[in-house]
Parts: C-alpha cells; structure tokens; sequence
C-alpha cells in the first residue's frame, strides 16, 4: 500500500485469500462490467479516429460486501509519480499501452491479452461469457492477474526527485 493507492495485484491477492478464488473472480469481473458500462454509456460522445488514442483513469471503492462502486472516471488520469512504486506502476501502465497501440507492428492483431492489457470487448464480449443477473455478460477478467511484460523496479531509472525515495513514503504535492 501506498497512500492511498493499492496494487490491484496485490488487491486481487489479498480478496483471493481471504474470500476464495471464486468471490474474487466475481468481484474482479464486477470491476470489468462496471469499466464496460461507463464507455458503453458515453460511446456516442467518444472521438472515433483510428489515429486517436484516449486513456480513462477508473477510481473504484470496493465495500465490506466486496461490491464495487464507481467513484469516478478520469478522461485524463495524472500521470505524475509521486513515489517509486507509483512510478513502477504508471511507466508499466504506459510501457504496455503502447504495446497495444503497436507501432511497430510487432503484433498479429488476434491479441486477447498484451501486458496488463486484455481486450475485454470486440463487437461483443470476448472470452468464456457467464450468466450475472441474466442480463449482464462476464468475462474471464485478468485484472490484477500476473504481467508477463512487466519490467521489475530492479531495471528501471527513476528521475532523479525519486532516487533515494523510500516507496513507502508519500509526498504532499
């Protein structure tokens, strides 16, 4: 835990052996419905240009019932690092969002998952569909599932304000 923020993968881990990989499945899948609607809502007002890229940030409460709330969406999440584990999570975020955009054209394009990114919708859901509320389809949701791309800590080069940073430390900025 940093501040306020928490790894989702450690969250996952935490709900997983606490509550059963079951109840985190659900929970973890009730997260991924919930990212869906909020863009199924707005789909009519977001730019659609292949030469466009848009990041939405999602702030998501979790109760003691273990359902999520949204809190609220981000069109444009702070990108700042205030620590070296924000940092870690923010350059693997944006390390992987352009592995996706792909460039360089190193993908087949079939992709269902690429780094801590899963393509969750391609006219219709993708992946194994499960009943919840008979009304509302589920996927097989990766979030907060192990990053085969992630670059350690280890490896990177933090900017110099967060050399010698304790990652458990928080600034006031």
């Amino acid at each position: 835990m940093s501040g306020c923020k928490f790894g989702i993968r450690n969250l996952r881990t935490i709900i997983t052996a606490t509550h059963g990989a079951d109840r985190a499945n659900r929970l973890f899948d009730e997260i991924q419905t919930l990212i869906l609607r909020t863009i199924f809502a707005v789909q009519r007002v977001i730019i659609h240009d292949k030469h466009c890229l848009e990041l939405y940030g999602y702030d998501v409460m979790i109760d003691d019932q273990l359902h999520p709330w949204l809190i609220e969406t981000n069109a444009s999440p702070s990108l700042t690092a205030e620590t070296p584990a924000d940092y870690h999570l923010k350059f693997n975020m944006l390390d992987d969002m352009f592995n996706v955009i792909d460039m360089e054209k190193r993908r087949q394009g079939d992709e269902k998952r690429i780094g801590g990114f899963d393509l969750i919708w391609s006219n219709g859901p993708v992946g194994p569909v499960k009943g919840y509320h008979a009304t509302v389809p589920l996927q097989n949701c990766y979030l907060g599932c192990a990053n085969e791309e992630e670059i350690p800590i280890a490896q990177m080069r933090l900017p110099p304000r967060l050399q010698g940073h304790d990652s458990s430390e928080r600034l006031l900025t």
